[in-house]
């Protein structure tokens, strides 16, 4: 009897403490998309504020630093808009982030300008430009339903301004905004343009820093076996930051998520009970939104050198899961499935491990350019669709995954010969 009261203590401490791993995480997650945080972007120094936070969650789990600091400085471009932002169509005020967003790229502008329909037929880039071009010093903003990806943002001398209309809540990007252009670019709900719309009236001031300064956030443990040979597990834990004085985009699942996990993995791993046999160093890195800068920073001023690293793995999006995970560049690593898929069976930890090829789609890339083995995790499932908007918050947030995700991950840690 007293055999099986024992058991069921240990059992139920060690159900509580693999319970604790996802509340830690919720509660990283909880303050990292607080509003104080301001979106942990370039205004308000939302990304500083979230830095020296992940710095005291390393402190505070006996995460190991360097030189008795856990940031490594830099700086890059960024285009904000640090005033009021309002646009009015037909003398009725938009409504910041969710009717609108303005592309990073914009300059400065004030004042009200007629509206110019495109036609619904422009096939292509080339078509949109063409049409573009046939609108030159009308001095008008142009409407169009077709959206050219590739040429968002960009300037079309002679064009005021180009509205691109968005069937949902148009999603916001940064990583335009290491120039500003002369061109005005908008995103606008497609309900909240009206078809007889006749005019805009816009005003927004950017703001461009030459030498933006922010940091990542590196911690370490010490390995049992190889210490000089590491495993890095990393995030971008910066978003979009703040459109205007008072649109702020949380991050969530992008890439709050993955920041969490990271914290959570370096506090774990950081327990005498857990040491790894490699050293293990956990990486946050600044600037991904505004295109990578972050990450080949430090693959361009790397803190330990690129040849000692075993393994690279970026979590990025890690928030759902209920359609399994997706490991870009699995397809260039078939050990690295291997051992994901037998230890996902012996678990059934995931629905789906899924490999795709290579992607230069998060921070895992400028080490992989540089020959270093680098994977990125992203989980798949509808119960969190927020991409970039407003509403990629932490409320009801799934997590759906993230044990089982954790789980995979810490046991492969394990395996790694």
């Amino acid at each position: 009897m007293k055999k099986s009261i024992f058991l069921f203590i240990v059992l139920a401490l060690s159900f509580q403490l693999h319970a604790q791993d996802i509340e830690y995480a919720r509660k990283v997650l909880g303050k990292l998309t607080a509003k104080n945080f301001h979106g942990r972007g370039y205004l308000k120094k939302g990304d500083e504020k979230a830095a020296h936070y992940i710095a005291r969650q390393f402190e505070k789990n006996n995460v190991q630093n360097l030189d008795s600091v856990y940031f490594q400085s830099y700086n890059f471009a960024i285009n904000t808009f640090p005033g009021k932002i309002v646009v009015e169509i037909d003398d009725t005020k938009l409504n910041p982030g969710e009717d609108y967003v303005i592309s990073c790229s914009s300059p400065t502008v004030d004042g009200t300008f007629t509206l110019a329909f495109l036609p619904d037929t422009i096939p292509t880039d080339s078509g949109f430009i063409q049409t573009i071009n046939e609108h030159k010093n009308s001095g008008a903003f142009l409407i169009s339903n077709y959206y050219p990806r590739k040429l968002y943002g960009k300037t079309f001398d002679g064009i005021e301004g180009i509205i691109i209309l968005d069937k949902k809540t148009p999603g916001w990007h940064v990583s335009n905004g290491n120039k500003v252009q002369n061109t005005v670019w908008l995103k606008i709900k497609k309900t909240a343009l009206p078809d007889d719309a006749k005019k805009i009236s816009i005003s927004a001031t950017s703001l461009f820093i030459d030498e933006y300064k922010t940091q990542n956030v590196i911690g370490f443990v010490k390995g049992k076996k190889h210490p000089d040979r590491f495993i890095f597990f990393t995030a971008h834990y910066d978003h979009l930051g703040m459109m205007g004085n008072k649109t702020w985009f949380p991050g969530a699942n992008d890439n709050g998520s993955g920041t969490a996990m990271v914290i959570d993995l370096a506090r774990h791993f950081a327990l005498s009970e857990n040491q790894p046999d490699y050293s293990i160093a956990f990486v946050l890195f600044s600037g991904e939104e505004a295109g990578l800068h972050g990450s080949s920073y430090y693959a361009n001023n790397p803190l330990f050198p690129l040849e000692q690293i075993r393994m690279l793995i970026n979590l990025d999006m890690v928030g759902t899961g209920s359609e399994g995970i997706t490991v870009v560049n699995g397809k260039a690593y078939q050990d690295v499935m291997n051992a994901f898929n037998k230890i996902n069976e012996e678990n059934n930890f995931l629905p789906e491990i899924k490999a795709r090829g290579e992607a230069c789609n998060s921070d895992h890339c400028p080490f992989y350019k540089k020959g270093v083995k680098s994977i990125f995790i992203y989980t798949r499932g509808k119960e969190h669709m927020e991409y970039h908007t407003i509403k990629d918050v932490d409320d009801n947030f799934p997590f759906t995954a993230y044990e089982s995700l954790f789980g995979l991950l810490t046991k492969y840690v394990k395996e790694i010969r």
